[in-house]
C-alpha cells in the first residue's frame, strides 16, 4: 500500500532503540570527514550552518552525518533531495573499521517529496525527533529543493519557507546544530534564490561551495558572517564522489 502524505513525515524507529550520545568531542574538533584533508575548521558549535552553491553540498551532508555517527552521536537527517545514500556511509564506516549497520542505525532519516511535507518536517517534527533520538545535530539536505514546484503558488511557497526558516533559527537558539545543504537553484526558478539568501543572512556560518574549472577541485569559501570570513579551502572532488 502506498505511503500517505502524513506517514512520510514520521521518523521511523530504525533498527535499534535510540542511543545516548557519547561524551561530546571538544568544540574545536573538526567534524566533516571529507574536509579534514583540506584542514577546514568545521566545529559543532556553529548552531545554524549553510553550505550552498554546488551540487556536491549534498554529498558533504552525508560525510557530516557519517562523521558524527562514527563518533557515537545520533544524527537526524532530513532528505528533501532524495539523495540519501547508505552505501556512502557504509563505505566510510568500513574505512574506519566499523560495522556499517551499527553506524547507519545512528542516522535517522526522514524524506520529504513536497514543500508542504518539508515544511512540516522542519516546523512540526524535527525538534521532537531530535529529542526522541537524543540527538543534537540535524542535517537538512536539499532544504529548498521541493520549493521549486511551479504548481505551488509563489505566495504559498514564501509562506512555507518563511515559517520553516523561523523554526530553524529557533532550534539553533535552543542549542541544536543544524547543517542546511542548498544546491544551486534551477535557472527557471531563479527568483526563489532569495530563500537561500535569507537563510544565509540568519545563519551563524555560511560556506559557499564552488569548483575550479577543469581541476577537479572543490573550493569552499567562508562568507562574511563566519569566523573565518574570506578564507578559502580546497578538497579533491574525488574524495566526495567516491561511493
Amino acid at each position: 500500500m502506498p505511503a500517505t502524505a502524513s506517514s512520510l513525515l514520521l521518523f521511523p524507529d530504525g533498527l535499534d532503540n535510540p542511543l545516548t550520545c557519547r561524551e561530546r568531542t571538544d568544540a574545536s574538533s573538526e567534524w566533516l570527514l571529507a574536509l579534514r584533508h583540506a584542514q577546514i575548521p568545521f566545529q559543532t558549535d556553529h548552531s545554524l550552518m549553510v553550505l550552498h552553491g554546488h551540487p556536491l553540498v549534498l554529498r558533504l551532508g552525508l560525510h557530516a552525518a557519517a562523521d558524527r555517527a562514527l563518533a557515537g552521536e545520533p544524527v537526524v537527517y532530513l532528505d528533501g533531495a532524495n539523495t540519501f545514500d547508505p552505501f556512502v556511509i557504509g563505505r566510510l564506516a568500513r574505512a574506519h573499521r566499523q560495522v556499517p549497520r551499527k553506524i547507519l542505525s545512528l542516522v535517522h532519516v526522514a524524506r520529504a517529496f513536497t514543500c508542504h511535507q518539508m515544511e512540516r518536517l522542519v516546523s512540526d517534527c524535527l525538534e521532537e525527533a531530535l529529542m526522541r533520538y537524543q540527538a543534537r545535530i540535524a542535517v537538512v539536505s536539499g532544504l529548498f529543493e521541493t520549493f521549486y514546484d511551479e504548481a505551488v503558488p509563489s505566495q504559498e511557497v514564501a509562506r512555507l519557507a518563511g515559517r520553516m526558516m523561523r523554526h530553524l533559527r529557533r532550534m539553533a537558539q535552543r542549542g541544536y546544530v543544524l547543517v542546511c545543504l542548498c544546491p544551486p537553484v534551477p535557472a527557471v526558478m531563479s527568483s526563489r534564490h532569495r530563500f537561500i539568501d535569507q537563510l544565509c543572512g540568519q545563519a551563524d556560518r555560511g560556506i559557499r561551495v564552488g569548483e575550479a574549472p577543469g581541476q577537479g577541485i572543490i573550493r569552499l569559501e567562508e562568507e562574511p558572517n563566519g569566523r573565518e570570513a574570506g578564507q578559502v579551502w580546497e578538497v579533491a572532488r574525488t574524495v566526495l564522489e567516491s561511493r
